[in-house]
């Protein structure tokens, strides 16, 4: 049976959190690294699948490709299943489990449907990925890609 503490360990309960209850809980979360947790995933599943950046995103003073992973033999008579994996607050998982499903799954369906994961998705500026910043809106990553905003004005008459 698992024994679950009546109060968390950071702050008094009822009360907001302020500035160092804040710092203290950031104190205790683990190193992330873009390069760790998303890249060096993305170069070992190149010899299996098709590993696209599709944009990237200007963080300053840092820059993050953006990737996409494709079904290795695309065939346009297949469905496609789209995976996605975002970040909401403080929590990767998302990230990591859309990585990990295709790590160890994704060749699992070649030649059934063409599948196509996104690993990092994100959206709203309370969406945080790398070592606790926090990182711009979707809006912001599409725009940082240079053919979507030409093909944006293009369609828009601009």
């Amino acid at each position: 049976m698992i024994t679950v503490p009546a109060t968390y360990p950071i702050g008094t309960a009822g009360q907001p959190w302020g500035t160092a209850e804040r710092e203290e809980w950031r104190s205790r979360q683990s190193e992330r690294s873009y390069v760790v947790d998303v890249l060096a995933v993305l170069e070992r599943l190149r010899s299996r699948f098709d590993v696209v950046q599709y944009g990237e995103l200007d963080y300053a003073p840092d820059r993050y490709s953006l990737f996409a992973i494709k079904s290795r033999d695309w065939r346009d008579d297949l469905a496609v299943a789209l995976v996605t994996g975002g970040v909401h607050g403080y929590e990767t998982s998302g990230v990591h489990g859309a990585l990990q499903f295709v790590e160890r799954h994704g060749t699992d369906y070649a030649g059934r449907i063409n599948l196509l994961v996104i690993p990092c998705v994100t959206r709203g500026d309370t969406n945080e990925f790398i070592a606790g910043t926090r990182m711009p809106s979707t809006r912001t990553a599409r725009s940082a890609n240079p053919a979507r905003r030409r093909s944006r004005r293009q369609s828009s008459g601009a």
